[in-house]
């Protein structure tokens, strides 16, 4: 699938708001926002309909959330209700000058990206590491879920017509560790992303800027 198909997809998918992702928080933002450390803002990569940045939201956390489609973004502007978040419409490859200017002022924050590693190209994926290894401040979280390997067979509800990558567990932390940070907390498993009848193989991490 070409970037421009797979561009096409997200914003057919997002501008049909009964089939989009259900607007509750995910398992993984319920898990996060026990781990954010003392963090002046946060930074989320495919923020999709805005399902866990509104909650992170309500919390008062000062949000900077990046989608590459644009339908995705219009949706989540609409529904926005917080001064303090900005939704911006970027891939991931274009958007250091949008994180320069979230991080002005700030001394730690955490980076969120649910389901995002996997739907990039890996030239893509390391390239992003590398920013963030540069950009962040000391001390930054990072939090990552993605699908692995062993989920690439499982029948999925929203269907295969999209990009995946399936990721090698143990290579992608090893991957993160290599763009200057250290992993805190790791696992693999099911029953950490269940959504209806499908329970992904995912994997899971924090890190924090060396």
């Amino acid at each position: 699938m070409s970037l421009l198909e797979e561009s096409n997809y997200w914003d057919r998918f997002y501008s049909n708001r009964r089939k989009s992702a259900p607007a509750y928080p995910s398992q993984f933002a319920a898990f996060a926002i026990n781990e954010f450390t003392e963090v002046d803002g946060i930074i989320e990569f495919g923020c999709g309909n805005g399902r866990d940045s509104g909650f992170f939201a309500a919390y008062g956390f000062d949000m900077l959330c990046l989608d590459a489609s644009a339908e995705a973004i219009e949706l989540c502007r609409s529904r926005n209700q917080y001064p303090h978040v900005g939704y911006v419409h970027s891939p991931a490859a274009a958007s250091r000058e949008y994180i320069k200017a979230f991080l002005d002022g700030k001394r730690k924050v955490a980076v969120y990206a649910r389901f995002f590693l996997h739907a990039i190209e890996e030239r893509e994926a390391s390239a992003l590491l590398d920013l963030l290894g540069v950009l962040l401040p000391v001390q930054s979280q990072l939090f990552f879920e993605y699908r692995t390997v062993e989920d690439a067979e499982q029948e999925k509800i929203f269907g295969t017509d999209h990009y995946r990558r399936y990721l090698d567990h143990q290579e992608t932390l090893e991957n993160i560790q290599k763009a200057g940070f250290n992993v805190t907390y790791q696992i693999e498993g099911r029953g950490l992303a269940k959504y209806r009848d499908e329970d992904a193989k995912v994997g899971r991490c924090v890190a924090h800027k060396i």
